[in-house]
C-alpha cells in the first residue's frame, strides 16, 4: 500500500481536521475513502494508530478542559461492557441494532438542531451506564462512539469541554484497540510505514481543527455537532 501513502496522509489530515473541530469523526471521513483502495484489515489500523497518536499532543492544548471526572468513569464502565459486547458478537444480528441506533441518532440530531436549548446537567453517575453501553456497542459492532458523543452533547458544557472530554475518552479507548490490533498481528510493516508518514499530517490536522474550534461561536459548534451526530446515525443505518 506504499503507493497510496500520500493519498492516505491527505485523507488522514482531513479526518483529523474534523477530529479537532468536533472531538470525533475522523474515522467517519477517513475510512470510506481509504476503503476505495485498501482492505479494512489494513485501513482500520492505520486510521486508529494515527488518530491515537495525534490526540496525545492535542491533550496538552486541551488540558484545562479534559473533564477527567466524566471520561474516566466512562472508560471504567466501557471495559466490562466491551467484554459483554464481544460475547454477544456471535449471537446478535448487527443489522437491526445498527438501524435502531442510527434512527435514534438521526432523531436526536434533528431535535437538537431545531431545539438547541436541549441541555441536561447529567450527573457523573450517568457516565456509568453510558460507558457500559458504549463498551457493549464497541465490543459487539465496533461502534463505541455514539453514546459518549450524545452524553457530551447533552451536557451544558462549553465547546472546549465537549472536545476535551471526547478527545480524552477516545485516546484511551483507542489504546485498547491498538493493543488488540498488535495482539492479532494487524500492525504490519506496511501499516507502520504508512502511519509514520501520515502521523504528522494527523497532528497538523487536529491542531488546525482546534484552531477553527476556537474561532467559532458556541451555537455554531453545537449545530455542527448535531449535524455530525445525524451523519453518524445515517452511516449506522446504512451499515
Amino acid at each position: 500500500m506504499q503507493e497510496y501513502t500520500m493519498a492516505t496522509a491527505l485523507i488522514i489530515f482531513s479526518g483529523a481536521l474534523l477530529q479537532g473541530l468536533a472531538g470525533f469523526g475522523g474515522a467517519l471521513v477517513s475510512m470510506p475513502f481509504m476503503l476505495l483502495y485498501a482492505e479494512p484489515v489494513w485501513a482500520a489500523p492505520v486510521v486508529v494508530l494515527c488518530y491515537t497518536i495525534n490526540r496525545i499532543p492535542a491533550l496538552l492544548v486541551l488540558r484545562k478542559n479534559l473533564m477527567w471526572d466524566h471520561s474516566l468513569l466512562l472508560l471504567a464502565a466501557a471495559v466490562p461492557g466491551a467484554f459483554l459486547g464481544t460475547s454477544l458478537l456471535k449471537s446478535t444480528d448487527p443489522g437491526i441494532i445498527m438501524k435502531i441506533l442510527g434512527t435514534i441518532l438521526v432523531l436526536f440530531s434533528a431535535y437538537k438542531i431545531v431545539s438547541p436549548s436541549l441541555k441536561r446537567r447529567l450527573s457523573r453517575a450517568w457516565a456509568l451506564p453510558t460507558g457500559f453501553l458504549s463498551g457493549i456497542l464497541g465490543g459487539a459492532f465496533g461502534t463505541d462512539g455514539p453514546p459518549v458523543v450524545v452524553y457530551a452533547a447533552l451536557q451544558p458544557w462549553t465547546k472546549e469541554q465537549v472536545v476535551g472530554m471526547l478527545q480524552s475518552f477516545f485516546l484511551f479507548a483507542n489504546f485498547v484497540i491498538v493493543a488488540s490490533y498488535g495482539w492479532h498481528g494487524l500492525l504490519t510493516p506496511s501499516v507502520l510505514q504508512v502511519s509514520l508518514v501520515a502521523v504528522p499530517f494527523a497532528i497538523a490536522g487536529i491542531f488546525l481543527g482546534l484552531r477553527i474550534n476556537r474561532g467559532i461561536g458556541q451555537r455554531r459548534f453545537e449545530t455542527i455537532l448535531a449535524v455530525l451526530i445525524g451523519v453518524m446515525g445515517c452511516i449506522l443505518w446504512l451499515r
